[in-house]
C-alpha cells in the first residue's frame, strides 16, 4: 500500500497550507484571461477545488485512483464542478486545453528520468491554451544540494479532532550522483478519535534542476519565463526562499 491510497490522512497532512494566497499568486503569475485550470499530480485537489470555488472550469488529474476519488468527493461535498481524472502525468490525453496548468507541492520529483521529464512537458504544451502557463513548484535548489535546509521534512498538523505527523524523508537519505535520484522514507501518522495508525512508504523521487528544467522545457517547446523562491513572488536567491516555482509559457 502506498501512502496516496490515504487521501484523507494526506488531505490534512498538506493542510497547513495556504492556498487561497497560493492561488492568488498562480492567477497573477499567469496573467488575465484565466477560465480553465488543469491541476496535474492533484492529489485531493486543493488548489484545483479553490480555484473553482472562484468560477474556474477545474479539472485533475492523478495517477492514483483513491486521490481521484476523492477529489471528486470533495468537490460534491462544496457543490462544486470538478472534472477528475485518473492517469499518468508523463502521458496523458484529456481531449482539450487549459489556460493554467498547475503541478505543485513537488510532484515532479516522482518524474525520475529526463526522457519522462520531457514526455510530461510534451503533453503539458498540448494541453495548453493559447496564452497559457504551466506552473510548477519543486524542491528548492539548495536543498538538492546539501546546502542548508530550506524545506521543513518533520511536522505536525490537527484539523478537526484529528493530529497527524509527517515525517518525508529521514534527513540523511544519499541522493545518487548520477541519476539524483534517492529513496525517501515517508512516515505518515494519524491519531484520531477512532485509533491510531501509522502510514509508510520508502518512494524513489528525483532532484530537478533549474537548469535541467530550462533545457528540458526548450526541448518540449516550452520556456521558463519566470522563477519565484516562494508563494509571495522572492526571488529564488532571496532570504526566505523555501521552494523553486517556475511559470513556463
Amino acid at each position: 500500500m502506498s501512502v496516496f491510497d490515504y487521501p484523507r490522512a494526506y488531505e490534512v497532512a498538506f493542510s497547513y497550507r495556504d492556498v487561497p494566497h497560493e492561488a492568488d499568486a498562480l492567477l497573477m503569475w499567469h496573467g488575465a484571461g484565466v477560465t480553465s485550470v488543469l491541476e496535474l499530480a492533484a492529489g485531493p485537489a486543493d488548489h484545483a477545488l479553490d480555484l473553482a470555488g472562484r468560477g474556474l472550469s477545474a479539472s485533475t488529474l492523478d495517477l492514483n485512483p483513491a486521490m481521484t476519488a476523492r477529489a471528486a468527493e470533495r468537490a460534491t461535498e462544496r457543490g462544486l464542478a470538478l472534472t477528475a481524472t485518473t492517469g499518468d502525468m508523463v502521458a496523458f490525453d484529456l481531449g482539450r486545453r487549459f489556460d493554467l496548468i498547475l503541478c505543485l507541492i513537488d510532484s515532479l520529483a516522482h518524474v525520475l528520468d529526463l526522457e519522462s521529464l520531457i514526455g510530461h512537458l510534451v503533453c503539458v504544451r498540448r494541453h495548453l491554451a493559447p496564452g497559457g502557463a504551466y506552473i510548477v513548484e519543486t524542491l528548492h535548489p539548495a536543498d538538492g544540494f546539501g546546502v542548508g535546509r530550506h524545506t521543513e521534512t518533520d511536522w505536525t498538523v490537527s484539523r478537526d479532532g484529528v493530529d497527524v505527523r509527517v515525517r518525508w524523508g529521514r534527513g540523511d537519505e544519499r541522493i545518487d550522483p548520477l541519476t539524483q535520484v534517492t529513496d525517501a522514507r515517508v512516515t505518515i501518522d494519524v491519531r484520531a478519535p477512532w485509533g491510531e495508525q501509522r502510514l509508510e512508504e520508502t518512494m524513489a523521487q528525483r532532484f530537478w534542476t533549474r537548469d535541467e528544467l530550462r533545457a528540458a522545457a526548450l526541448v518540449a517547446g516550452l520556456a521558463v519565463t519566470a522563477q519565484y523562491g516562494d508563494f509571495g513572488g522572492g526571488p529564488l536567491d532571496g532570504e526566505r526562499a523555501w521552494r523553486m516555482i517556475s511559470v513556463l509559457r
